[in-house]
């Protein structure tokens, strides 16, 4: 059944929590069963499995037509996203499974997490990262989908929640979560943007990094990061915003520190990206301008994909097989 328009928060939070707990056991067990991957066209960092496929049917049938999400949102327009998310109705932004060269390569940087954006804006989320705990006392391997061990985290009327899962579901009640206190001198920094940006640790500042966006966002909620960092796309931001705001973060334009604008989507281009921007998602203005003192836009390389085009010859696409066996 559809959620109607006008929903309370709390019942379009237990949709999203009983979508999470669907998805991220199927992805287990598909893994479990050993997956296909391969790239969404030439450039080798657009990976696709078989589970983003399935995740992403899965937030259909749950979700409905007001939902934008990363497999079936290449012919949505800015205008089109901007019309959906002003409505005073409940719209939906998913990503089926964030992170999935490290779910297709057995790591625990990756999982299922979904947006309910309303007046412009996300309002709540969920995240599901269901090996995010996984056992590194020793060699890496896949465990059967059910021993896996994991962390989910939720926002909703801004308060942030967390619970530990194991097999996908939850373990143990949803509970409060606060902003940590604690300092690492650490900073998220994802592959996208180390594409644009270099950081200068000499100013304090370190990366860290461990999968995609999902896993930076679980990082910080749970003070292993100091701050982050976004240019990433509509459905990688829309999920972990929620998030952020409940835990008191927020968003400060690199490098001029400019708030961000009132409507969501317009943190983006007309491709529904911000690669080529940048937003620190920062406790204070003071942290934010500490941090964009270590920042700064780096030069193309030429010859590279992102630099000189003229320069790099053709790439043919070719599947790329990867095949997760269990134990």
């Amino acid at each position: 059944m559809i959620l109607p328009p006008d929903a309370p928060a709390q019942d379009v939070l237990a949709r999203m929590l009983a979508f999470a707990e669907e998805a991220a056991p199927m992805a287990l067990r598909m893994r479990a069963a050993g997956l296909d991957m391969t790239n969404k066209g030439p450039d080798l960092g657009q990976a696709l499995t078989e589970a983003d496929l399935a995740v992403s049917r899965l937030l259909h049938a749950r979700f409905g037509p007001d939902l934008i999400e990363e497999e079936t949102a290449d012919d949505l327009s800015h205008a089109a996203a901007a019309a959906l998310l002003a409505r005073d109705a409940w719209t939906f932004v998913g990503d089926p499974i964030d992170g999935t060269r490290p779910f297709a390569g057995g790591l625990s940087g990756w999982g299922v997490m979904v947006a309910a954006c309303r007046a412009g804006w996300p309002r709540a989320c969920v995240m599901n990262l269901p090996v995010w705990a996984e056992d590194r006392a020793g060699p890496a391997r896949i465990h059967p989908a059910e021993a896996t061990r994991g962390l989910l985290l939720a926002a909703c009327d801004g308060q942030a929640f967390w619970a530990p899962t194991q097999g996908g579901v939850r373990a143990e009640a949803l509970r409060p979560l606060d902003r940590p206190e604690r300092r690492t001198g650490h900073v998220g920094w994802l592959a996208v943007t180390a594409q644009k940006f270099t950081l200068d640790y000499g100013r304090g500042w370190f990366p860290w990094s461990e999968g995609g966006t999902i896993s930076d966002a679980a990082l910080l909620a749970t003070g292993r990061l100091d701050a982050t960092l976004s240019n990433n796309r509509l459905w990688d931001l829309a999920p972990i915003l929620p998030l952020f705001e409940a835990l008191g973060f927020g968003l400060f334009h690199w490098p001029d520190l400019k708030p961000p604008p009132a409507a969501f989507v317009d943190l983006f281009d007309a491709g529904l990206s911000a690669h080529d921007d940048l937003w620190m998602v920062c406790r204070n203005r003071h942290q934010a301008a500490d941090l964009a003192k270590a920042i700064h836009r780096a030069e193309p390389e030429a010859g590279s994909i992102h630099g000189d085009e003229a320069a790099v010859p053709a790439v043919p696409f070719s599947p790329a097989l990867v095949r997760q066996d269990g134990p």
